[in-house]
């Protein structure tokens, strides 16, 4: 069936090896099926790669790709979503990130750009109105992430193009590299950076003036207008404006979600204050930073000349991570850790979750001086946070192995398993399940391992419901009840929400589910229903964790709660407290359709997933 709106239908195919560009089709029925964003990603990656693919291989693939939501100039369509096998952890691996990405590559003609192989030299992919060309970066490999921007804008001759580009840590295949676009947009979790090392990829580069095609334009202004109306008088956007992501540390550490001394500290009162807002606000002289269309800005700017940063500013992952997870009090050096993991292009998040490890070990005397380079990793020590975070992008002294993952450190140091929070070999961001229960199936039983948004059902307890799917009232943190169903709810429509592509933020300033696919039934002319949302999403999660099983996954072995968080807190906003996972697993295996955690053939007729094989995307 063709196309009516929010897409072109195209994918652009760029082989670094042969060097060869091409272009593959689809048509409605198959954006339906497949939606965008990490759907189209995931049934390509599936197509192409295997369990005998080294992640950091020319075999692996990557794949940026947009949704229908890029088609239009609304707020939260100013994203984009990276795929590929991931090098941390072997399995499915995605990340979504700001930027201009997303709207300039829909702009640019595609709906996708799939990358395959590894070029002989450092290169880039200039991308612009349909054609695409793969351009000599030698003078480019070695910049950090923000010099790189600039420069590739430069050599493009187009200060308006996008850049999403690697720095050192990618270059070095750290495996917790990250991909930075325009400064302050990053694809953070996964390693998906350290694949486009392993590709002699420096850069991907766009620039684009086509208009993509709206299926009732008039039908669409209508809505929207009435969207952003009442997304302008939300609390929740006005918040977001004027202090990020930062005003939930102190409400996060009032009732427990922020981790502490690698989750084992109970409170941390007085060092919240001195990192969140409204003081890092104030301190920093914060401006907003927005992606393109948003009425949030959520990214932080600094302009306090005392903390200069060319990139942006932390925001409540980083907070968590690497300020409070290491007892990190001192403002100035979490803007300077943050800063280097800007540059270098490193994930925040997994920084934090292995240096939680180390300064245990270190603590606990299993790691010592001799192998940090002279590095004292005590708590609280922003020199110690700030000089690990150039080791591990340089792969120095004890920052080679932990460049590995966790894994490999609890390889290296077996005692230190307990110290080890995490899930599938990526490490649990700052939400901590047992604060919020509806949190247990994200952490443990993401398609990309433990994660905080493949599945955000702490939104559940927070009041940010799904009455079209009958979950209509907010739900008690701490009640382990239904929090199964609840989860594989929220993780299907997450999904969905990951492939239309829109920034999830606007679901907690009135934005409902009827609203979105009143807004997508306009862009595309389809008629989706909520129940049919929930079941695109329900397909691509399928999707990813057929692609987990080929690739090795064994979900009873590898879906299990760190052991960290079966201790209950003795304190604090979450005392006492442990959810019971077990149980909740079982219910979220149970509602899915899956039996420990393995699709049946029933399921997968049902999501239309049991002739995958055969079904291939037409080349034109």
């Amino acid at each position: 069936m063709p196309i009516k709106g929010g897409y072109w239908g195209k994918i652009l195919c760029v082989d670094l090896s042969s060097k060869e560009i091409s272009v593959k089709t689809f048509d409605d029925d198959f954006a339906r099926k497949y939606v965008g964003g990490v759907g189209l990603s995931a049934r390509i990656v599936y197509e192409s790669v295997t369990k005998d693919t080294d992640p950091l291989g020319q075999g692996n693939v990557l794949v940026f790709a947009t949704g229908p939501y890029q088609a239009a100039r609304i707020a939260s369509a100013g994203r984009c979503t990276v795929s590929a096998k991931s090098p941390l952890t072997g399995y499915w691996g995605m990340s979504l990130g700001g930027g201009h990405m997303g709207p300039e590559l829909k702009r640019a003609g595609f709906d996708a750009v799939v990358i395959t192989g590894k070029a002989k030299k450092p290169v880039y992919i200039w991308v612009n109105d349909g054609k695409a060309e793969i351009r000599d970066a030698g003078k480019f490999w070695g910049l950090e992430t923000y010099q790189a921007v600039d420069a590739l804008k430069e050599a493009a001759g187009d200060t308006k193009a996008t850049v999403a580009s690697i720095g050192p840590a990618g270059e070095n295949m750290v495996r917790l590299a990250c991909i930075v676009n325009d400064k302050h947009g990053f694809f953070g979790r996964c390693g998906l950076g350290a694949v486009m090392g392993s590709k002699n990829l420096k850069a991907v580069v766009i620039k684009g003036t086509l208009m993509p095609p709206i299926a009732d334009p008039d039908k669409l202004k209508e809505i929207y207008k009435d969207v952003l109306a009442r997304v302008k008088e939300s609390p929740f956007t006005e918040v977001n404006r004027e202090h990020g992501q930062a005003a939930a540390v102190v409400p996060r550490e009032e009732n427990a979600l922020l981790p502490m001394k690698n989750w084992a500290q109970d409170s941390w009162t007085e060092g919240a204050a001195k990192i969140g807002t409204p003081r890092m606000t104030e301190e920093l002289q914060i401006k907003p930073w927005a992606c393109p269309y948003c009425v949030m800005g959520c990214h932080r700017r600094i302009t306090n000349p005392r903390y200069e940063s060319a990139t942006s500013g932390p925001e409540y992952e980083t907070l968590g991570m690497i300020g409070s997870n290491l007892l990190v009090e001192d403002l100035g050096a979490l803007v300077e850790a943050n800063a280097i993991c800007n540059r270098y292009g490193m994930d925040t998040i997994e920084l934090g979750g292995l240096l939680g490890w180390a300064f245990e070990c270190y603590e606990k005397g299993l790691i010592t001086k001799e192998d940090t380079g002279g590095v004292e990793l005590k708590w609280g020590s922003g020199e110690a946070l700030v000089k690990m975070a150039e080791k591990i992008s340089k792969r120095e002294d004890i920052g080679d192995l932990l460049a590995e993952g966790i894994r490999a450190c609890v390889k290296k140091i077996p005692q230190s398993k307990p110290f080890a929070v995490e899930a599938m070999g990526m490490v649990a961001a700052a939400h901590d399940p047992r604060a919020f229960y509806g949190q247990t199936i994200t952490t443990i039983a993401s398609p990309r391992g433990a994660c905080h948004l493949h599945g955000f059902a702490e939104a559940a307890e927070l009041g940010a419901v799904l009455p079209e799917l009958g979950i209509s009232e907010a739900m008690d943190r701490f009640d382990g009840t239904k929090k199964g169903y609840v989860g594989a709810i929220y993780q299907d429509i997450q999904e969905f929400w990951n492939s239309i592509t829109w920034c999830f933020f606007y679901f907690f300033s009135g934005v409902s589910l009827t609203d979105q696919l009143d807004m997508l039934n306009a862009i595309t002319g389809w008629d989706v229903t909520p129940k049919e949302a929930q079941k695109m999403g329900e397909r691509i999660v399928c999707l990813q964790q057929m692609f987990n099983l080929a690739n090795g996954l064994v979900p009873e072995v590898e879906n299990v709660m760190p052991e960290r968080f079966n201790a209950p807190h003795k304190k604090g906003g979450a005392a006492g407290k442990v959810p019971p996972w077990q149980d909740i697993l079982k219910e979220y295996w149970e509602t899915k359709g899956w039996v420990n955690g393995i699709p049946t053939k029933e399921k997968l007729a049902e999501l239309g997933l049991d002739n995958l094989e055969s079904e291939k995307v037409p080349v034109e």
